[in-house]
């Protein structure tokens, strides 16, 4: 996904939508970009134990916007430990559908660091791998791909990614 003290965009998500398949440059390496808007407040939680350790829980809503997978809406939810401005994946995943065609995925891995300026957070960045766990119809192909990541915050609670399959 992210939010990352946030102000927005759950990179999940997509950290999470990365399990679309627009258009690519070469049979190899599939590439899609989306637009995604968070569900609700995102506020890191505190764990008491340390300064600067959190639990943040997500939830976002994507639209494809390039490549044959445009126009497909999908959900993901995602959980990040948080240390300090830092943040690691602790779990991701998601589905998206379009008339005729299913997917769900899974990230492996994610990682999402806050942007400072003047010592404010101004936006963040994050990156991850996901897996492809179910796809149906025009996306059968799709069933078991891999794949990475790259998101960043483009508004209060809007950020967009995009992935490449490997």
């Amino acid at each position: 996904m992210h939010n990352f003290l946030f102000f927005g965009g759950s990179v999940a998500a997509v950290v999470a939508f990365a399990a679309f398949a627009p258009s690519g440059a070469t049979a190899q390496e599939l590439h899609g970009h989306f637009v995604c808007r968070d569900a609700g407040a995102f506020t890191p939680e505190p764990l008491g134990d340390r300064e600067g350790h959190a639990l943040s829980i997500s939830e976002e809503s994507c639209q494809a916007t390039e490549g044959p997978t445009a126009g497909a809406v999908g959900n993901s939810t995602s959980m990040w430990e948080w240390n300090g401005p830092k943040a690691v994946e602790l779990s991701a995943q998601g589905a998206a559908r379009k008339p005729g065609a299913t997917i769900a995925w899974q990230d492996l891995d994610g990682m999402l660091e806050v942007i400072m300026t003047d010592g404010k957070p101004t936006g963040w960045k994050a990156s991850g791998h996901f897996v492809v766990t179910l796809a149906t119809g025009s996306w059968t192909s799709l069933n078991g791909k891999k794949g990475e990541w790259t998101s960043k915050a483009t508004g209060p609670n809007v950020h967009e990614s995009d992935y490449t399959f490997k």
